[in-house]
């Protein structure tokens, strides 16, 4: 298997339990409880559990891209992570997205672009 589907399986996945993990949370609620009682409900939380497990696959492809790539070449490509969250939290968490987040899109697929073609 190319290293470079470790990497975008990689991204895929920590996206996917990052948004897993914010929807957990929502459900929960705000932090208004005892700290115990806040671990408690994360602890049974099926969205928590479900976000956790998924973002621990995306750190065993990380580990096997790490293994392939040098570190200063594939650590830029986890920054397409911020575009996936923020394309994610629009549609599922109907989140705006603001001209300076638009811009900042850019700069990171510009920054992927440069450090790829090293």
């Amino acid at each position: 298997m190319s290293p470079y589907v470790f990497v975008a399986l990689s991204t895929i996945f920590a996206i996917t339990g990052q948004l897993l993990l914010k929807r957990g949370m929502g459900s929960i609620g705000e932090s208004t409880t005892s700290g115990a009682v806040m671990v408690k409900k994360m602890i049974i939380s099926p969205w928590v559990i479900g976000g956790l497990v998924i973002y621990a696959l995306g750190v065993v492809n990380w580990l096997l891209a790490l293994s392939s790539f040098e570190l200063s070449y594939v650590y830029p490509f986890a920054s397409l992570g911020y575009i996936g969250i923020i394309i994610g939290s629009y549609f599922i968490f109907h989140e705006r997205i603001t001209l300076m987040r638009l811009m900042g899109i850019g700069v990171i697929i510009a920054g992927v672009l440069v450090i790829s073609q090293s």
